[in-house]
């Protein structure tokens, strides 16, 4: 089965950049950030993009976890919600606050 490709751009429009390009982004931030080698107005214009780009990851993130749940039911068509089982090798290094 040949796959669908993503059409392209119309002239004048850029494409969204994919979630993990923005994870990329916010990381080079947040390390940028971290060094505190930048002036004040320099850090707020980091800090505000970087707040941009976590929510709209995190809009992505809740739309394929819809995506899932609409494709995860039940055999009476309602959301058939597993819990997820703790992975203490998998939160390892994981502290629960955002990454800056």
């Amino acid at each position: 089965m040949k796959r669908k490709e993503a059409p392209a751009p119309r002239e004048g429009t850029e494409a969204p950049p994919s979630f993990e390009t923005m994870m990329e982004r916010l990381q080079d931030l947040v390390g940028t950030l971290e060094q505190g080698n930048m002036t004040l107005e320099d850090s707020i214009k980091s800090f505000e993009e970087g707040v941009g780009l976590v929510k709209r990851c995190t809009e992505i993130l809740d739309q394929a976890e819809r995506r899932i749940q609409k494709l995860t039911r039940d055999a009476e068509g309602k959301p058939a919600a597993v819990p997820v089982e703790e992975d203490d090798e998998a939160d390892e290094g994981r502290s629960g606050e955002l990454p800056f």
